[in-house]
């Protein structure tokens, strides 16, 4: 996640200054797709759509979304490291990127998430503060929906409680798994633990599910071994 609200808003304008397919109002048909975790940085949705052949201008925009927090998926990524994702549960509130994409470039960041499900809520029950776009005009109604990527796999949270993980540095969420699992190898300094995990990280994921640690990203209760994916 970003460091700040506001190097995050500094970026998202010189995002805006990019030159096509990037703009500062929306495409007739775009969708709002909140981001979660690294796709709230700008220059990784760069990364994975720059090179996407649509005229459809994509605009980036600061937002505070409400009942959203965020914890981490029960897996392990690619590159070995325990990636963030949303929970749809409590009253918290999460400050992030939402970006207004059209039909290709969502097509084109689904492509970029296997162990995530695009999923639409409903502003009712995620308010989102603060206009999407800085340019829209005044009499712009908010959308009644908006888009954001759920873990396939759950999320991280306490087998007995049901209490999520809460999202944070990668020492602190092997240190916890270390605990859980009794495995004092997950507490070694993180940028080797995640090397180690990379070589497989479908075992550490199965081993996450079989303990109990994954949950519902939208309830308390515990993921058994036939569900997610």
């Amino acid at each position: 996640m970003p460091a700040s609200a506001g190097l995050r808003e500094a970026s998202l304008h010189e995002m805006t200054l990019a030159g096509p397919p990037f703009g500062t109002v929306p495409s007739v048909g775009s969708r709002l797709v909140v981001a979660v975790g690294s796709n709230a940085a700008p220059d990784v949705l760069r990364r994975k759509l720059a090179h996407v052949p649509s005229t459809d201008r994509i605009c980036l925009r600061t937002v505070r979304v409400t009942n959203i927090t965020v914890g981490h998926s029960a897996h392990v990524a690619a590159r070995g490291y325990i990636p963030a994702a949303p929970i749809l549960a409590g009253e918290g509130a999460i400050t992030t990127t939402a970006a207004w994409l059209g039909p290709t470039h969502i097509d084109a960041l689904d492509a970029t998430e296997p162990n995530y499900d695009r999923q639409t809520v409903t502003t009712r029950d995620h308010p989102v503060l603060g206009r999407p776009s800085p340019l829209l005009p005044d009499e712009w109604t908010p959308p009644a929906t908006f888009d954001l990527y759920v873990s396939r796999h759950g999320v991280l949270a306490d087998p007995v409680t049901g209490d999520p993980v809460p999202f944070g540095a990668q020492t602190d969420v092997l240190e916890w798994l270390s605990r859980r699992l009794d495995d004092e190898t997950l507490a070694d300094p993180a940028s080797q633990v995640c090397r180690r995990l990379s070589a497989d990280p479908r075992a550490m994921t199965a081993r996450i599910r079989a303990a109990g640690l994954a949950r519902s990203h939208g309830s308390r209760a515990p993921l058994s071994i036939g569900d997610g994916r």
